[in-house]
Formats: structure tokens, C-alpha cells, sequence
């Protein structure tokens, strides 16, 4: 294995980032059981901004390792950035689909909760939404880095993010397929 992660960091000092990939992947193919593989991966994905494809490999990642608070942490951010970029896409449309404002709300309560904070964002400046004379969108860019988190402290709703099928599971497949 520490050849293949030797081949990953080697081609990531020198920008080859599919090249990267591709030994991450290589190493999490002859070593199935390894964690940080996927964690790597991971963490390339997120610093790429493909937050659907570090998902992926975060729950991968956890997949073999439940209490890894960087794969948590990368799971949770990036769940966070995608779910804002699909509000942010439907409160333009000014249509919610049945169920998804109340869900919303009740994910929104949790992190409050969770973060220990009366707000999620700071208010917006009042002149300058009513000068554009629309309502705030939410930033793409609220969260900026991945903060470890404590085990088990990542909230994820399980309809929102299924796991990966386990390779030689009823669903089959390689959770290769999913990445790209």
C-alpha cells in the first residue's frame, strides 16, 4: 500500500491530480479494508470542490473507520455546500417540493442545536437586499474548510446520503463506479 500512496503524494506535489486519483484508487482496490485510501480521496475531492464525489469517498472512508473525525468532517461540510447550492437553486424558483421546507427546517434546527448557536448565518445588511429588492440567497462559500468534528456529531440524514453499496453486496457494483 505505501507504495501506491507514495505514487498518490508524489503525483499531487507535482499537479498530476488524476494521477493522484488513480493511485488512491489503485491502493484502495488492493487494499479494501484500508481507510485512508478513501480518506485521501476524499480530501482531494473536497479541496477540488466535487463535493458529490467527497461524500462518496468520506462515507467510504467511514465505511472502515466509524469514528475518523476528518472523514466526518468532510462528509458533514460537503453535504452542508451541497444542500445550500439546492436551497439557494429552489428559493430562486420560489417553489419547494413536497416536504423539502419543513425537512429543511428540521435539518437547519439540528445544526443550530448541534453548533450551540442561535443562528446559522449572520444576518444580511438590510440596505443592500432591499437596494437588489430580493430576498438574501444563502452563499455557496458559508462553511469554508472542513472542522473536525466529534464522533458521531456529523448529522447527515440517511435519506439525504445513502451509504455506498458494500462491494459483493445485493446491490452490486464497485464503489469505484461512483467516482469519477
Amino acid at each position: 500500500m505505501e507504495e501506491w500512496m507514495a505514487r498518490a503524494r508524489t503525483a499531487a506535489g507535482e499537479g498530476q491530480r488524476e494521477k493522484a486519483r488513480a493511485a488512491y484508487r489503485a491502493a484502495a482496490q488492493n487494499y479494501p479494508a484500508e481507510k485512508l485510501p478513501w480518506l485521501k480521496l476524499a480530501e482531494d475531492y473536497f479541496q477540488a470542490r466535487d463535493y458529490g464525489n467527497a461524500v462518496l469517498a468520506a462515507q467510504e472512508a467511514l465505511q472502515r473507520d466509524r469514528e475518523d473525525s476528518v472523514a466526518h468532517s468532510i462528509l458533514a461540510v460537503s453535504g452542508l455546500r451541497l444542500t445550500a447550492g439546492s436551497l439557494a437553486a429552489l428559493r430562486q424558483d420560489g417553489s419547494y417540493p413536497v416536504g423539502s421546507r419543513d425537512e429543511a427546517i428540521v435539518v437547519a434546527r439540528a445544526l443550530r442545536d448541534t453548533l450551540g448557536a442561535t443562528a446559522l448565518l449572520a444576518p444580511a445588511p438590510q440596505n443592500n437586499v432591499a437596494a437588489r429588492g430580493k430576498r438574501p440567497s444563502v452563499p455557496a462559500t458559508t462553511v469554508q474548510r472542513p472542522v473536525p468534528a466529534a464522533a458521531g456529531s456529523a448529522i447527515v440524514p440517511t435519506a439525504a446520503a445513502p451509504a455506498p453499496a458494500a462491494r459483493g453486496s445485493a446491490q452490486g457494483g464497485s464503489p469505484f463506479d461512483k467516482l469519477k
